[in-house]
């Protein structure tokens, strides 16, 4: 059997893949209806009010304590928050076009100077109220001292912006990279149904050459290849929008794969099963095995002395599945420009449906060449 990976090495993973384009919706169109930020919390009002609500029972408790006056921290409550709740609305009015593109540090900046603007307000609003209301009380705690109220005030309304514009940094690296997934995605999944078709070309390719040989010398055997070439071709495209099958629908594809080829040789080539009961649950991509035994056949006879023996063996192990195909014959390199395509073609698939999770190796056993594909786990992309 010839391959393009040196005696014990793992096949390289190398083909030719054409670049795929997907389409991704732009943030713009999204933002015409909602921004991110309320896309991700459900409502931006909900959190708003749920946020300035707390506030109003945090600000109760601490002027209560402050003032020890019921009624006076409960007026001031009632008129400071509501104006908060307003100044923070407007603010979202505001910022919610000027972050369609992300948050720059000019957004920051304004944010920061609005919150002071907006602090210093509040301040004025507070001692205004605590004046009228509290004439004879001490002028320290009324007009004397508005540092105080002033940086409280401001903090909240930095707080309330640096949450603002940190959410929605945050949304928009998390959108950008959801997108970016889904377009990866998108072109992987382009990139194993361009692989799919080519393998379908390349069987189709050598089943046609191999009965066109035939129609000359053995028209009745041609006749029935071509019959069992088209069983074959039925299956494959009962299966065309599937990239996963189970495990014996692959193992059945194989047998009859064999069985073509078994025509053309006549009694040169035997072949032989075995798998494991509990493989029926097992999903594989599509036309996996057919390319290494494809191989098998084809560079088995290169190299075997007569007849060609091949065994089919799979294995479930847990979450692991083990497949062993064994020909007769020796492993040979053949120098040449590019891997053959089903190899190259079967190598890729299973980088794309088993990232990390799969090994296929090819040895010399004796007289033997062992191709063993070890799986781990479910495939991606199913």
């Amino acid at each position: 059997m010839s391959v393009v990976a040196d005696a014990g090495q793992e096949v390289p993973h190398t083909v030719a893949v054409r670049d795929t384009f997907a389409e991704v919706p732009t943030r713009e169109a999204a933002a015409r209806s909602v921004t991110s930020l309320e896309r991700t919390l459900g409502s931006f009002w909900r959190a708003q009010t749920a946020g300035w609500l707390f506030g109003a029972v945090f600000g109760f408790v601490c002027r209560i304590i402050a003032f020890e006056d019921l009624a006076f921290a409960l007026m001031l409550t009632a008129i400071l928050e509501p104006i908060g709740f307003s100044l923070t609305a407007l603010a979202h009015s505001f910022f919610r076009d000027r972050i369609r593109h992300g948050v720059t540090l000019m957004v920051v900046a304004v944010a920061l100077m609005l919150s002071v603007l907006a602090g210093l307000g509040q301040m004025l609003v507070a001692d205004a109220i605590k004046t009228a209301m509290l004439p004879q009380n001490d002028p320290g705690l009324v007009s004397g001292k508005l540092v105080i109220p002033a940086v409280y005030y401001t903090l909240v309304f930095m707080g309330w912006s640096l949450a603002y514009l940190w959410i929605n940094a945050e949304i928009d690296a998390r959108t950008a990279r959801f997108q970016r997934g889904k377009a990866r995605e998108a072109a992987l999944n382009a990139e194993l149904n361009q692989l799919r078709s080519q393998l379908d070309s390349h069987f189709l390719f050598n089943a046609l050459n191999i009965v066109a040989m035939e129609i000359s010398e053995s028209p009745d055997i041609a006749l029935e290849m071509t019959k069992r070439v088209a069983a074959y071709l039925r299956y494959s495209l009962a299966h065309h929008d599937q990239r996963l099958c189970s495990l014996v629908e692959e193992l059945e594809a194989v047998h009859n794969y064999l069985r073509i080829q078994e025509l053309r040789f006549e009694n040169r080539l035997d072949y032989k099963f075995d798998a494991d009961p509990n493989i029926e649950e097992v999903r594989v991509p599509h036309l996996v095995l057919q390319p290494l035994v494809e191989n098998a056949v084809k560079h088995g006879f290169a190299t075997a002395n007569g007849r060609l023996a091949i065994s089919v063996a799979a294995e479930r192990r847990d979450t692991q599945l083990a497949v062993e195909i064994r020909n007769s014959g020796q492993l040979k390199n053949h120098s040449r420009d590019r891997p053959a395509v089903g190899l190259a073609n079967t190598s890729r698939r299973l980088e794309l449906h088993y990232p990390d999770r799969h090994r296929l190796t090819i040895d010399q056993a004796g007289d033997e060449v062992v191709v063993r594909l070890t799986l781990w786990g479910d495939a991606c992309y199913a």
